[in-house]
């Protein structure tokens, strides 16, 4: 059972609260501690001053210097002194002889003794200070002052004193108001801290750090694991996140792995993505779909699809997702010959389907004869050509694929010749009968079309090998083309069959261009049209001719 987690805005409220808490606690104590200092100098000067004053008094100078030279009566001092004592709000004012024999003091009881605290020696031999020290009262803040006579010597001193029991109310009350400010303190920080917590809530979209940590790995291991390469970039268009695929597929380039940071337009000159964030390229809103680039400048394309990333409405960077062309390329090559072959098969399922009809009935009828002869012309005038059509072909998914397309073009009422100059050898190589597979197969297509409604429906292949080329013609005795889209013919799009067409003879020249080869159309208004496609073979490659 997994302990209750507790949410975000929580831990976030209560580690600010603690932190807001603590740190004005020790405030407090800092300033309570700063204030008992403050006040205590502040004290510490006013009774060193009334200490002077009261030692320079001429009455207390007198006095002093009276009982030197014979006993004198101390009541009117000690009355006068006490008076000054509670007027200016101290708790003692004690005026001592050179021996530290008091003369006044609060308690008339303690007159005539010895002055206790153990710090008036300093006055004494004529210091002016203040100190702290235990007495009578309790723990005071003493000032002391010496008294001299006419002629410099030190006849007594004077010592003024408050006890620290007195100053605790005015302590307290600073305290008290400080208490209070830090109180108000402390509820402000703490609707800080839940505010806070709230609007850090909203920016991670409601998540808990567990659930972002688990996002995290999952978007990790997404990234790995998608064979497209993935490159996103911020506003200032610098690179924010690449994964594998992505770094792999650059480097083979040979533009090196990106840096996170970096200007996309430095590992990847020709993305487009900051004339995207820029609005320069505006796409399906905002988006740009299958779009070729080349990595390299030599031949690498790929394919991408970019797309800005909004956040409340406003662009704050770019993503996009590119795959190697070669390997669509390989895949549309594959479902172009699988489509052929199928065609093929339901063109030859349908002609077969007939001829069962036929024998069949004959079967029924129990014509025996008939049914002999019937057998005998089918393997005479039906099976005999269509081996004779791949008799040199010895690569079985071109024989495979010319047989499909000659039950196609019967079907079709078409009459499809195959003339091989040489024989056709086995290629070999995968790649080489793919192309020939999609190239041949948008040819015949188009060659089929051309002479639908025409009154000689007849289309030519002609194949012709050798050890460094293949050369393929194919010629349909259709209308011919267009002199107005002739130019035109190849690209993507350009088609005259309506809409969602022109993709095959495209197909055709990216192929034949990826081989290095050469492809020509030759086209005449009435009298049908030839294509030319030479494509050259690997050095290394065995002919059988």
């Amino acid at each position: 059972m997994s302990r209750p987690r507790l949410r975000l805005n929580t831990w976030i409220s209560l580690l600010v609260a603690v932190m807001v808490v603590l740190s004005l606690g020790l405030a407090l104590w800092l300033f309570t501690a700063q204030l008992r200092a403050t006040l205590e100098e502040d004290q510490a000067t006013r009774v060193t001053d009334l200490a002077q004053t009261l030692a320079a008094d001429p009455e207390v100078q007198a006095a002093l210097q009276g009982r030197i030279e014979a006993p004198v009566d101390d009541g009117a001092l000690q009355a006068r002194i006490d008076g000054l004592r509670r007027a200016l709000g101290v708790d003692f004012i004690v005026v001592m002889d050179a021996g530290a024999i008091r003369l006044t003091h609060p308690d008339p009881e303690r007159i005539g003794r010895h002055f206790q605290g153990g710090d008036e020696g300093r006055a004494l031999a004529g210091e002016t200070y203040h100190s702290r020290a235990e007495g009578t009262l309790g723990t005071s803040i003493r000032g002391f002052a010496p008294v001299t006579a006419g002629d410099g010597e030190v006849v007594g001193a004077v010592s003024v004193g408050v006890t620290l029991s007195s100053l605790a109310p005015l302590l307290a009350d600073n305290r008290r108001d400080v208490m209070l400010g830090v109180l108000v303190l402390m509820i402000v920080g703490g609707l800080g801290a839940r505010g806070l917590a709230q609007a850090i809530k909203r920016v991670l979209l409601g998540l808990e750090p567990h659930q972002i940590a688990r996002l995290v790995e999952e978007r990790q291991a997404m990234l790995a694991s998608v064979h497209e390469g993935i490159l996103a970039v911020d506003r200032q268009a610098r690179v924010t996140l690449v994964n594998p695929a992505a770094r792999r597929m650059l480097a083979e380039a040979g533009l090196g792995e990106p840096a996170v940071g970096t200007a996309v337009a430095d590992c990847l000159p020709h993305s487009g993505l900051p004339e995207l964030l820029s609005g320069g390229e505006g796409g399906e809103g905002g988006r740009e779909l299958d779009r070729e680039i080349d990595l390299n400048l030599d031949g690498r394309v790929v394919l991408a699809n970019r797309r800005p990333i909004r956040h409340r409405g406003r662009t704050i960077g770019a993503i996009a997702t590119f795959r190697d062309k070669s390997e669509v390329n390989a895949l549309a090559e594959q479902l172009t010959g699988v489509s052929r072959y199928a065609e093929a098969l339901r063109a030859a399922t349908h002609e077969f389907k007939n001829q069962r009809h036929v024998m069949s009935g004959l079967a029924q009828m129990g014509d025996l004869d008939s049914l002999r002869g019937y057998l005998d012309e089918l393997a005479d005038h039906r099976l005999a050509p269509g081996m004779a059509v791949v008799e040199g072909v010895a690569d079985p998914v071109l024989a495979g694929f010319l047989l499909g397309k000659r039950s196609e073009a019967r079907e079709r009422g078409v009459e499809f010749e195959v003339c091989l100059e040489t024989p056709m050898p086995e290629l070999g190589e995968a790649t080489l009968v793919h192309v020939l597979v999609t190239v041949l197969g948008n040819l015949l297509e188009n060659a089929f079309d051309a002479v639908e409604g025409c009154d000689e429906r007849r289309v030519m292949l002609t194949v012709e090998a050798d050890a460094a080329l293949l050369l393929l013609q194919v010629q349909d005795t259709g209308g011919g083309i267009d002199p107005s889209i002739r130019e035109r013919l190849f690209e993507a799009g350009v088609s005259t069959k309506g809409e969602r067409r022109g993709l095959g003879l495209a197909a055709v020249r990216e192929r034949v261009d990826a081989c290095g080869g050469r492809v020509a159309v030759y086209s005449e208004a009435g009298r049908g049209t030839l294509f030319e496609v030479e494509l050259p073979r690997a050095p290394d490659t065995d002919d059988d001719v």
